[in-house]
């Protein structure tokens, strides 16, 4: 199937990165000696490596175009852009039990899934894509941007542009870890809904096998509740220093786009470029808050066509347990995620932009005044 061809490109592109040593070996996820000591150099590389490519690159930042006054925008950026990365790399080890654990969850969720003859739904096929999408294109244009630019880089440059994108690809890499962690979870909770729905609909709840049913919707509603509750806590400080990394990302590069774009070298296909990456990136993260409100949404979906005529004890009882346990996913436990934060979120970016913007037209503006 596409989507487990895509799911096993995504686990490969995760040990290329030096995310996860495990990779999958049929329905197995497994660690080698291979992949362990290669997960260990790409880190150590990148994590060496990185600020010395950010210490030598700093001053041809500024006298390409960027003005005198904004030397410590970039440099800022990177910084957050490095202390995400070293994060995201030290919390490894967790993130690999984690993910062993949900393995074995999918594995049995398929089962189940399989034994009932249910398939995936259409509206998270569709957000699998899209989120998959998202991420190519962000992976392509980090890969391929240092080939964007002219003879003004050197080949020293050129080589560090290549370890700067590699290290952004680890940056866009733990979201969609994160979302296709919840992905998993909420294609469980669609499952249990269905079987639940259909369960209802037999108005036969003294059959052979009802009860029985019951219970292992039951057992499994449980185990992805705890699942998700695992999920939040552990990515908890990834993803706040996630969510960190991509405010700042988009104040700072909305403001360097806008003055790259006003400059005389810059080329059509080089904005174009900027605009894309932005955008991209925004709906990429935008779709990682998405998935959060949607498990909440099918943790806890209403159950309208229930009669009470024919309602059983085990039944009752479920229902009563669905709508009590309902899922209060925060970033460290100081924010909710869902699309309404993640609107919020977009609307603080802007103004912070358009702050940053009026200094820089502040300071040209003084400036000329002091040519004159």
């Amino acid at each position: 199937m596409a989507r487990l061809l895509l799911l096993d490109i995504f686990q490969w592109f995760a040990i290329l990165m030096g995310l996860t040593s495990y990779r999958f070996r049929a329905d197995e996820l497994i660690q080698t000696p291979l992949t362990r000591g290669y997960t260990l150099i790409v880190n150590v590389i990148l994590v060496t490596l990185l600020p010395v490519v950010v210490i030598a690159t700093k001053i041809t930042w500024v006298n390409m175009w960027l003005p005198s006054y904004m030397w410590l925008t970039p440099i800022v950026l990177y910084v957050v852009n490095y202390a995400v990365i070293v994060q995201t790399l030290i919390a490894r080890a967790q993130r690999d039990s984690l993910l062993m654990e949900l393995h074995r969850l999918i594995v049995q969720l398929n089962g189940e899934m399989e034994r009932a003859g249910k398939q995936m739904s259409a509206k998270l096929r569709r957000l699998f894509y899209a989120k998959s999408l998202t991420l190519t294109y962000l992976f392509l244009c980090y890969v391929l941007g240092a080939c964007l630019y002219d003879g003004q880089f050197t080949l020293p440059m050129w080589l560090a542009s290549v370890l700067l994108n590699n290290g952004y690809t680890v940056l866009i890499a733990t979201p969609h870890l994160y979302f296709v962690s919840f992905w998993h979870v909420a294609r469980g909770y669609d499952f249990v809904n269905q079987q639940l729905a259909e369960l209802i609909a037999t108005r036969s709840p003294l059959a052979a096998g009802y009860a029985k049913e019951l219970r292992s919707l039951w057992s499994l509603h449980a185990r992805l509740s705890r699942m998700a509750h695992k999920l939040n806590r552990i990515y908890g400080r990834q993803m706040l220093a996630s969510r960190f990394d991509f405010v700042a990302f988009t104040i700072i590069n909305s403001y360097l786009g806008i003055v790259f774009s006003l400059s005389k070298p810059a080329p059509f296909y080089a904005k174009v470029y900027g605009a894309l990456l932005c955008s991209t990136r925004t709906m990429d993260f935008f779709m990682t808050d998405y998935i959060c409100d949607l498990v909440a949404r099918y943790q806890s979906k209403p159950q309208h066509n229930i009669s009470e005529g024919i309602m059983r004890k085990e039944l009752s009882s479920f229902v009563i347990y669905q709508h009590s346990m309902t899922l209060n996913l925060k970033v460290c436990g100081l924010f909710p995620v869902n699309r309404r934060e993640s609107l919020n979120m977009m609307a603080a970016i802007l103004c912070h932009s358009v702050l940053l913007l009026q200094y820089h037209l502040m300071m040209s503006a003084k400036r000329e005044r002091q040519l004159q």
